[in-house]
């Protein structure tokens, strides 16, 4: 289910990607804004599913007898739709977020043609900067740092394996 849901998600990740420039190229004044969100939700999916198989294919490889290791082994295919799920509506909160980002920065940019005081323009543009910059990197740090470390603990398993290969040749 994580591999054929990765699949189509890199598919719509590429095919967004293929729309964008192939659009951009024959209207390069049209605003894509839409596309950048399709864009923008598939790589958080894409990013989060590709951590969820790492955590999976640790789990189910690594050799560890840790009580959390063998409860995780135990139950993670039964987890594995609840996961699939809890990706999918992250990455609409992220749909959400970012659409929610390209109306106020609409508006900035059409505040900033009028005449006057630009406080209100300048307070916009730094809570833009400063809040979905933010967000966005914690939307994809969270899924990264569980990759890394199931990557890390499938090193560590697999090089106590071969470390009792070794000892059991000897």
């Amino acid at each position: 289910m994580i591999l054929i849901s990765l699949g189509v998600c890199r598919f719509c990740l590429q095919w967004s990607s293929v729309l964008y420039n192939f659009c951009s190229y024959f209207n390069p004044d049209d605003e894509l804004w839409y596309i950048g969100i399709i864009w923008e939700f598939t790589n958080t999916l894409t990013f989060w599913l590709t951590s969820l198989l790492a955590v999976v294919y640790c789990v189910k490889v690594s050799s560890f007898t840790y009580a959390i290791f063998l409860w995780l082994r135990w139950r993670i295919l039964r987890l594995i739709p609840r996961l699939l799920l809890g990706s999918l509506m992250i990455s609409c909160v992220t749909i959400i977020v970012s659409a929610i980002r390209h109306y106020i920065k609409s508006q900035l940019i059409s505040m900033m043609q009028l005449p006057g005081n630009d406080t209100e323009t300048e307070t916009l543009k730094t809570f833009l900067d400063k809040y979905y910059t933010h967000q966005y990197l914690a939307m994809l740090f969270i899924p990264f740092l569980l990759f890394l470390t199931s990557i890390i603990l499938l090193i560590a398993s697999l090089s106590q394996h071969l470390r009792q290969i070794r000892h059991h040749n000897a």
